[in-house]
């Protein structure tokens, strides 16, 4: 037995509360029972200082290291996932209700272990406890792990609300073993340990209460009787061959029939089965651990094939719309680029019509100059008609210049755009290339697949028919083993009865041994009687005898 000893923390319900966690059968498997005790501060209905005490069996096991595990308590409400540390010397326990609360993790210390085997029966109570001005309706526990006797352990716990150093919801374990123990066999059994206090508990049978007194000096105090909130009534120790069994729980479920014919071909050729039961269910076990490997293999090997084979199909399908988008890509910029080649053109018309008309000022202008220079025109409007006509000539420069500009500007976008169009042609080549592979990795997928699945149904067949063969084998297993018992039981009879001849035997021997000496005493005073009568010349006659 474990017993652990923490805080409980859990939203505004329990602030900083002493937590006790016991652990019946030390360390735990699936179906075991685990004691959990601690004190809301407030319920959700407002009612301070409730105690709670709950019995959860454990409803999954995973081992974390060689020596310790995770396991979780699903109760009616809160569950609890508990790990343990160093061995079992510390636990963190995380709770959670169905709401979606989870708690931080809480970690509990162990304050106690059974170093021998529990062979009594183990009894817990709960209730409140006070005393003096140092604690006011707080919760203890009190726990006797191998029943009522003389030198056996008891184990308590309680809160103090202010403890004598000023510390509040101070803790305060003790373990001691029973002294004065009287009234065994009887339903009022009183026993007393000292663990600084006097401390003096009554058990009542009948109500199955135990009522604790503490004497501190000269002042005594009933601090309170607690009620019975477990009780293990623990089997002696045997040398059974089953192992004991966790509590059965009631569920449902869809039954079917089993396959009428055998899914696998029987085997009837020479094979090298060892000698001894034993020995062929280990490689019967192998053999079923080779097909647990196998199957799950082709199992994983086929989970990562159809994982591919999904993730190659969205792929695909990202792949088509990325061509979409290009595609659509494409045409916009050949429409940008026909307009820029319309553009450009309407642009060059503008320009050679702009040279054209800078040719006519041109030549008005070496006309009006060839007049100025042959008839010295001075004339006012002569001047001003000459002016304007430089005017035009300069804006007519500045425009072709202008438009020279914006035609080299469109030749150099016309030459992007047809650059970026080969490039996305390029990248559309690539695109269905890519395809095409993929399309043709999904049908070798999807062959190695259907391969796989055959495989795992073959191998799912022969696993079943070697556990049914491991089941047979345990069958007989346990057929020879009781055999066995019964030819031990027959030799034991087999011993006494030879036992029996041979002492009967000896007893003869030592008969017949003492017999043949004194017949040989007798002869030899029959020789002795024969030489004096034959010195004494005696006739004796022996024709009567």
């Amino acid at each position: 037995m474990f017993v652990y000893q923490g805080k409980m923390n859990w939203w505004t319900y329990a602030k900083d509360e002493t937590f006790v966690v016991v652990l019946p059968n030390g360390p735990v498997r699936v179906g075991d029972s685990v004691y959990l005790f601690w004190k809301w501060t407030v319920d959700a209905k407002g009612v301070k200082n409730g105690n709670v005490f709950q019995t959860i069996s454990v409803d999954s096991v995973t081992q974390t290291s060689a020596t310790d595990v995770t396991f979780v308590l699903n109760g009616s409400w809160y569950s609890f996932t508990v790990t343990t540390k160093g061995g079992y010397e510390n636990i963190s326990i995380v709770m959670r209700n169905p709401q979606g609360g989870v708690s931080d993790p809480m970690p509990l210390k162990r304050e106690w272990k059974s170093d021998k085997e529990l062979t009594g029966t183990t009894r817990i109570w709960t209730g409140k406890f006070k005393w003096m001005s140092f604690a006011r309706d707080e919760h203890a526990i009190f726990i006797v792990p191998d029943g009522f006797g003389e030198g056996k352990p008891i184990i308590s716990t309680w809160q103090w609300t202010k403890a004598s150093n000023g510390k509040t919801k101070e803790p305060s374990f003790r373990a001691e073993v029973q002294r004065n123990v009287t009234g065994l066999g009887t339903d009022t059994v009183k026993f007393s340990y000292k663990s600084y206090y006097d401390i003096k508990c009554t058990w009542d049978g009948k109500k199955d209460q135990l009522d604790v007194w503490i004497t501190e000096g000269a002042h005594s105090e009933d601090v309170g009787d607690m009620i019975r909130s477990a009780i293990i009534e623990r089997s002696t120790h045997s040398h059974d061959f089953n192992p004991p069994r966790p509590p059965p729980t009631k569920s449902e479920c869809d039954l079917y029939l089993p396959q009428p014919q055998a899914s696998l071909p029987r085997l009837v050729c020479p094979f090298p089965f060892p000698k001894d039961l034993l020995e062929t269910l280990a490689h019967t076990a192998a053999y079923v651990d080779q097909c647990g490997y196998l199957a799950k293999y082709a199992q994983d090997r086929f989970s990562a094939l159809d994982a591919d084979y999904h993730f190659s199909l969205e792929q695909i399908k990202a792949l088509k719309i990325e061509i979409e988008n290009i595609n659509k890509t494409k045409g916009d910029l050949t429409l940008d680029r026909d307009a820029a080649i319309a553009k450009a053109q309407k642009l060059q018309e503008a320009l050679d019509k702009a040279l054209k008309d800078g040719e006519g000022f041109q030549k008005e202008i070496a006309r009006l100059n060839g007049v100025i220079s042959d008839d010295k025109l001075k004339d006012d409007e002569a001047l001003k008609v000459l002016e304007k006509t430089r005017a035009d000539l300069k804006a007519s420069q500045e425009q072709c210049s202008k438009l020279q500009a914006e035609i080299a500007h469109k030749d150099a976008q016309i030459a992007e755009q047809g650059a970026t169009i080969i490039n996305l042609q390029k990248i559309i080549i690539n695109l269905e290339t890519t395809i095409a592979q993929l399309r043709a990795e999904i049908t070798v997928k999807t062959s190695e697949n259907e391969k796989l699945a055959k495989a795992n149904i073959t191998l799912e067949g022969q696993k079943r028919d070697l556990e049914g063969s491991v089941k047979d084998l345990q069958d007989e297993l346990a057929r020879a083993q009781q055999r066995i018992k019964e030819l031990q039981a027959t030799v034991k009879d087999h011993a006494a009865k030879d036992k029996e001849i041979r002492d009967a035997k000896a007893r003869a021997d030592s008969d017949a041994a003492k017999s043949e000496e004194k017949a040989a005493n007798a002869l030899a005073e029959v020789e002795k009687y024969k030489q004096w009568a034959y010195d004494n010349k005696v006739v004796i006659d022996l024709s009567k005898y």
